[in-house]
């Protein structure tokens, strides 16, 4: 039996998912043995030991799933190069092109103005921060003066 690993990366991503869930395994177990009370074995010993098993099965299964996936991710055939996009964008009619470029001017008139909105909204914030930090300013002199006064 010739098994050989592939070396893109999601095999080494799953090759990490299979080893965390053996070191998983490996440190729940010597952490579960180290705290056992042979006299009292509990509820959450059989618990953790479940959760432990569970865990590293699923753990196992992503890694396997996403080493399945291939060296590209399982995208195959959704790359586009350039040249097909001239090719596309070249075949487009003259009607489709204008009404393309009116759909990207009239974004681009309200982004505009939602910029001038949000300017003027900044604005409007900058005004009322600036004046309510000069009001309590004004209280705490004032605060200040009368206690220095009333000495």
């Amino acid at each position: 039996m010739n098994f050989k690993l592939r070396n893109d990366i999601n095999a080494r991503t799953a090759l990490v998912y299979g080893g965390a869930a053996f070191l998983l395994v490996i440190v729940g177990f010597r952490s579960i043995f180290a705290t056992l009370d042979p006299e009292h074995i509990g509820i959450m010993t059989y618990l953790s030991i479940a959760a432990l098993i569970l865990e590293f099965v699923l753990l196992i299964f992503y890694a396997q799933s996403i080493y399945n996936l291939g060296p590209d991710g399982g995208e195959s055939g959704s790359k586009v190069s350039a040249s097909d996009a001239a090719g596309a964008v070249s075949k487009m009619d003259k009607d489709s092109a204008s009404a393309l470029t009116s759909a990207v001017a009239g974004l681009k008139d309200e982004l505009r103005d939602h910029n001038k909105k949000i300017e003027t909204l900044s604005d409007g914030v900058n005004k009322l921060v600036k004046g309510s930090v000069q009001k309590e300013i004004h209280k705490e002199i004032s605060k200040i003066l009368n206690k220095a006064l009333d000495s």
